[in-house]
């Protein structure tokens, strides 16, 4: 009889030890599955405009990764903070992403993750295009031919400015990013003079602004870029790349065939916005192949690639197409 009832105990026992690691397993599980949160005041600006991010639910002293994703579903680092004792951080950024004065406008997110906790929370935010400044009476910027292909060169001229001043120059990308072109000196006639090559890049409608510094007086003109090339091939090759699509961070490989033996061949790729980016140069083995992989980080934007392939000797070309997915 006494055997019985410690058995039933021991059993009694082994049960309740069983729930109360059940119940510590569910309230540890809700712990670590709260959720943190992600907020970006504004969630409309200007470009060139201060943002302050806001986060709660971390853990109390873990350190917060932080990385933005832009339009085009490039990916950069912002910054890594240390969480306060309630669990939040509160961060002003301006969205100076790329060293240019203003990014390009569109809609981008903020990713937050907790290294310790791993918790992971999002915020997006859409960038306006910046006001600016119009054009001034008796200024004038103009260009010599307003629409042309990839690879050649715009020539613009300006007049109406301070003989000797200092004149500031920048120009909007068919994206709205704005990159700065520096400054120049007017003549003793208030005359300007500037030539952009447009070799590889992106295609689409640019402006040109060229600001006085001392007068004051703006010039603004725009031109356009189409899809041009370059080159004059002789002849075709062969260019596989594999896989035919995969996302951001992964590897590709390049297998050209039909080249001349021991000649070097180089290797480019033309983007979404049919800018080029010159990969490298490789040379062919003796039956006028090669095989190379690229890596494709996250800051390549997604989107259709095109690479290419050029003999430099027998100018013979490849192109194989690509599709970047947006990464996870």
């Amino acid at each position: 009889m006494t055997m019985i009832n410690r058995s039933r105990l021991t059993i009694f026992a082994l049960l309740l030890t069983g729930i109360l690691g059940s119940i510590i397993a569910i309230w540890s599980w809700s712990a670590n599955a709260q959720t943190a949160s992600l907020t970006v005041s504004p969630t409309v600006a200007r470009q060139n405009t201060t943002v302050t991010l806001y986060g709660s639910g971390f853990v109390p002293g873990e350190k917060v990764s932080i990385w933005i994703t832009y339009p085009d579903y490039t990916v950069y680092g912002v910054t890594v903070l240390t969480i306060d004792e309630r669990g939040q951080f509160s961060h002003p950024y301006l969205p100076d992403f790329l060293g240019a004065t203003f990014t390009p406008t569109g809609r981008y997110t903020y990713t937050a993750r907790g290294w310790q906790s791993g918790r992971e929370a999002y915020a997006s935010i859409d960038v306006d295009i910046a006001p600016a400044p119009g054009t001034t009476a008796g200024v004038q910027l103009t260009v010599d031919r307003a629409v042309q292909t990839q690879g050649n060169t715009f020539t613009f001229s300006g007049s109406g400015y301070k003989p000797g001043e200092r004149v500031a120059l920048w120009l909007r990308y068919p994206n709205n990013a704005v990159a700065d072109l520096g400054v120049q000196i007017a003549d003793g006639q208030g005359r300007i003079g500037l030539a952009i090559d447009s070799n590889g890049v992106p295609v689409g409608r640019y402006a040109l602004t060229a600001r006085g510094l001392q007068s004051g007086g703006n010039g603004i003109v725009e031109f356009e870029v189409q899809v041009g090339d370059a080159l004059r091939p002789r002849g075709t090759a062969g260019l596989e790349v594999g896989p035919g699509s995969s996302q951001q961070r992964s590897a590709v490989s390049l297998r050209g065939t039909g080249f001349l033996p021991g000649e070097v061949i180089t290797i480019w790729a033309t983007r979404p916005d049919y800018s080029t980016e010159w990969l490298g140069d490789v040379t062919a083995a003796a039956d006028g192949s090669f095989t190379t992989e690229l890596y494709l980080s996250e800051q390549n934007p997604a989107g259709r690639y095109a690479f290419s392939a050029y003999g430099n000797r027998s100018e013979r070309r490849a192109v194989a197409e690509y599709t970047l997915l947006p990464g996870r």
